[in-house]
């Protein structure tokens, strides 16, 4: 099974829930199948190092949003990830 591909009763099956919108910003079904979603898992695993890949990806997005062709969607995973890192700032 393709993600590229999938049905909406195998995204069902994978998920336990009905969707026909995949959102790919907030909840790309590739980073979501499983027991944690895969930025949680980073999260965890990098301790406060995760500001840095946080960082690290608000600036990839932000610099290639142009190039792609997809202006829209990368600007808006930039600003999911800003988003990220300003609540990992605003915990302390």
């Amino acid at each position: 099974m393709s993600i590229n591909n999938i049905t909406p009763e195998e995204w069902d099956a994978l998920n336990g829930k009905r969707s026909n919108v995949v959102d790919m910003v907030n909840k790309p079904p590739h980073y979501t199948v499983g027991e944690i979603e895969c930025v949680d898992y980073q999260r965890q695993q990098l301790g406060t190092g995760f500001r840095f890949y946080a960082l690290g990806q608000t600036l990839k997005y932000l610099h290639r949003f142009q190039f792609k062709g997809t202006a829209v969607e990368d600007l808006k995973k930039c600003k999911w990830y800003l988003e990220r890192l300003i609540e990992e700032y605003d915990y302390e």
